[in-house]
């Protein structure tokens, strides 16, 4: 099992299901598409890059066990800066990321063009993504479901997850348990580097955490920007993230 240190990572195959394989429509309406905004701009600053490389140890060892070789395509599904995104993509694999937020996916081609690396990097939602292809590889970390806050947008990213893999493709993720992060109520964590800092306070109950997030980042010399930002996910049981998998013809593997 690969563990989360706020949770577990679980990965599933899947059986085939017909659908419909017209593109995303980059003008489609959303929601909260600027929760992300500036926080995009201290993430990896607050440990996600640090987690993110360990994800990827977990990952690879997983594409291996399921003989999924170098040079297969796989999905990042909100990739964010895209540190796993490139991390596979040094290791030889055929990186696509998307992600919601115009910020995450700026930071994420910026890294990519750093790493002399190719990946492409897309704006999509993960609740109503569709490729032009099916894939046989679909990735989703750093508990990006847990922020899909009700049934129906879980069951959303499900099936938009499940028409999008090829026949036994398969799907590595990880998702916040309760039991995972209910000792983190009332933990406040700061960082700081020589042009950005910030802090988070976390407030977990009833199998929610909410995570109040203020940002400094340098405009100029001895003049910072200050932002601030909530975020909030929602904690679903083994049994329900289970049973919603089986609904969308995905079997799991492993957890």
């Amino acid at each position: 099992m690969s563990v989360n240190p706020l949770g577990e990572s679980t990965t599933i195959s899947r059986d085939p299901a017909p659908w419909a394989s017209d593109p995303q429509d980059d003008d489609a309406e959303v929601v909260n598409v600027n929760k992300y905004a500036r926080f995009a701009d201290i993430y990896d600053v607050f440990g996600s890059e640090d987690f993110c490389l360990t994800m990827t140890s977990h990952i690879l060892d997983a594409l291996e066990r399921y003989r999924m070789p170098p040079g297969a395509e796989v999905v990042d599904v909100a990739c964010g800066t895209g540190v796993i995104t490139i991390e596979l993509a040094k290791a030889g694999y055929n990186m696509v990321g998307l992600d919601l937020s115009h910020n995450m996916l700026a930071h994420a081609q910026r890294r990519a063009l750093a790493s002399g690396v190719t990946a492409r990097f897309t704006r999509a939602d993960m609740r109503t993504f569709r490729l032009q292809e099916k894939t046989p590889c679909i990735i989703s970390t750093h508990d990006s479901l847990d922020h899909l806050f009700d049934d129906e947008e879980l069951d959303l990213a499900f099936e938009s997850i499940s028409q999008a893999l090829r026949p036994g493709g398969l799907f590595i993720f990880d998702m916040n348990c309760w039991d995972g992060i209910r000792h983190l109520d009332g933990r406040t964590v700061f960082v700081e580097t020589h042009d950005k800092s910030g802090a988070y306070h976390l407030i977990a109950e009833e199998r929610t955490l909410e995570t109040n997030i203020v940002g400094f980042i340098q405009v100029e010399d001895n003049l910072y920007e200050r932002f601030d930002e909530t975020l909030y996910q929602r904690c679903y049981s083994n049994e329900e993230i289970e049973e919603r998998l089986e609904e969308f013809g995905l079997e799991l593997l492993e957890r």
